[in-house]
């Protein structure tokens, strides 16, 4: 549900559970020249909150290695002066109710 959001909203999905000894990525994805490291929260309710509240400090900064992994892995096309605009995204899954619902949450955090 997550992935079928960012394509409505003109994002091109490049990776998908990108894992590294030290993080994961739920989902990479490309809008222009912009590059989205998004994290996915799945919740059966709001009554615990906003599903950016549970990307806690610690797996921010797994993230954000992991970011830095993928993009060393796979940068070939990228220089030091040619590293895209990045962003890290967090779009949260609401499955209560009879419609479930995905909110997205662009640059959630640096």
């Amino acid at each position: 549900m997550a992935a079928e959001k960012l394509m409505e909203m003109g994002f091109e999905i490049i990776g998908r559970n990108i894992r590294y000894k030290f993080g994961e990525i739920d989902i990479v994805a490309k809008r222009g020249r912009e590059l989205h490291f998004v994290e996915v929260k799945t919740r059966t309710g709001r009554m615990f909150g906003d599903p950016v509240e549970f990307v806690t400090e610690t797996k921010k900064k797994r993230i954000k290695r992991a970011a830095e992994m993928f993009i060393l892995k796979t940068g070939n096309n990228f220089n030091d002066n040619n590293i895209p605009p990045c962003f890290f995204d967090v779009i949260g899954v609401d499955l209560s109710g009879d419609h479930p619902s995905v909110e997205c949450i662009i640059d959630a955090f640096e």
